[in-house]
């Protein structure tokens, strides 16, 4: 796995959050001025009790490829990029950062980039913004533990059956490709 910093991944975009505190507590504007090229589908959480938990590394293929900002609003998760769009000039490169609520960073990703983390604390609270719905038939998972070598922080880890079965990074990189007709 050849690991890149996560701004020279094509595409994908890092931002700090406009917040504003005060005795009442924090207001956090997600993404200012970032649009989705065929508009905001859906926000979503990922709500994990556990640290160590393992979600992903997961895309959709088209038509339900999707765009997602994803950001930490409470605690903190090391975070894995992985573009599989075979024409990008970054093709199988993986990136890997920490978010946390803290930092206010918030990440774009474009169509194509498969997306895991690990919770690092407990109670941690992930938001997407995605432009697509989620399909079942057009979803999938690279194997977290296979060919990119990700060395994952923390060893106890949580991580679902469908998640542990993913596909290889090739297999994956393929199946995008095909549903885009390339």
């Amino acid at each position: 796995m050849i690991t890149i910093p996560v701004a020279e991944i094509e595409g994908v975009r890092v931002t700090e959050s406009k917040s504003a505190s005060d005795s009442r507590g924090t207001f956090i504007k997600i993404q200012p001025g970032l649009e989705f090229q065929d508009g905001l589908d859906s926000v979503a959480a990922s709500i994990n009790p556990m640290a160590g938990t393992i979600r992903g590394l997961h895309f959709q293929i088209a038509p339900y490829a999707e765009e997602k900002i994803v950001t930490c609003l409470q605690g903190s998760i090391f975070d894995v990029i992985v573009d599989i769009r075979p024409g990008s000039k970054t093709f199988g490169k993986c990136a890997t950062f920490e978010l946390n609520a803290k930092n206010g960073i918030q990440v774009y990703l474009p169509p194509g980039i498969a997306h895991g983390f690990q919770t690092l604390h407990p109670d941690t609270i992930i938001q997407y913004c995605l432009s697509a719905t989620y399909s079942p038939e057009c979803a999938y998972s690279i194997d977290p533990f296979g060919e990119l070598g990700i060395n994952w922080p923390l060893k106890k880890f949580s991580i679902s059956e469908k998640d542990t079965s993913g596909l290889s990074f090739s297999a994956a990189a393929t199946k995008y490709s095909q549903s885009l007709g390339s």
